[in-house]
């Protein structure tokens, strides 16, 4: 008599844990996308990817792999577009992923390491670490994009631990803040009010174009966790880039 609350209460952990990982494909990867499993970070146009494992150490191929990323599909049509489709965010979404080997003069046994392939509901991928490039193709077109990456090691989740990235983005967006304001009041005694003014003009456009790279509201805040992921990215690079106003 004790079955069925207990169905009960496993369906509900289960609808809690995949709403708050913000899941929006159905996956068959065992591994979770946790900092433990994480082994590469992928900088793609302003967006995060992360690619997870779940082999024992030590193994030649690993078919228990995930990437966890924007989704991918509306980034292809993003780039043949030229521009964003829509002001929707891009959604969370979890692809089954693989390693890919040559294989040996036997015809079976792996040989060379070529990267790692994954799969989409409506298209394939395939991730290429000697380039820094991942393609990704259509099932039912000719449609088909290569995004070069920017490998990085900083671990910053799209699923999962919603704490820390609101953590991130709030210190980087003070961070930003204060400093534009140093650079902005430092513009200003070096070299007068029009060139602030122009500082403050270029941070404007700026601040546009992030959005759109990045989505956000009208008032270009970040509305999901992977657009947070992005404006972390984003406010880093400009912070780099105002010291050339100085220079």
């Amino acid at each position: 008599m004790f079955v069925m609350p207990l169905i009960a209460s496993c369906s509900l952990r289960r609808i809690t844990l995949f709403s708050g990982l913000m899941i929006a494909a159905s996956f068959s990867s065992a591994v979770a996308p946790l900092e433990a499993t994480f082994i590469l970070g992928m900088d793609i146009q302003g967006q995060r990817l992360n690619l997870y494992e779940g082999c024992a150490e030590g193994h030649v191929t690993c078919d228990d792999m995930l990437l966890v990323a924007p989704d991918l599909g509306q980034l292809l049509q993003t780039k043949l577009l030229n521009e964003r489709l829509d002001k929707s965010p891009y959604a969370i979404k979890l692809y089954p992923a693989k390693t890919k080997h040559s294989l040996c003069k036997d015809g079976v046994t792996p040989c060379g390491f070529q990267g790692y392939t994954f799969e989409g509901e409506d298209f394939n991928g395939f991730i290429e670490p000697s380039n820094n490039e991942l393609y990704v193709a259509s099932n039912w077109t000719t449609d088909s994009g290569t995004f070069s990456y920017k490998e990085n090691a900083t671990y910053l989740p799209l699923a999962s631990q919603v704490g820390l990235i609101n953590d991130r983005y709030k210190s980087s967006d003070q961070e930003l803040n204060d400093s534009y304001r140093g650079i902005r009041d430092e513009v200003r005694r070096l070299y007068g009010k029009k060139m602030e003014s122009s500082l403050r003009q270029e941070q404007v456009e700026w601040i546009k174009q992030r959005s759109k790279d990045c989505g956000a509201d009208v008032k270009h805040q970040p509305r999901t966790q992977a657009e947070k992921v992005c404006f972390i990215q984003q406010n880093d690079t400009r912070e780099q880039a105002w010291f050339l106003w100085i220079d």
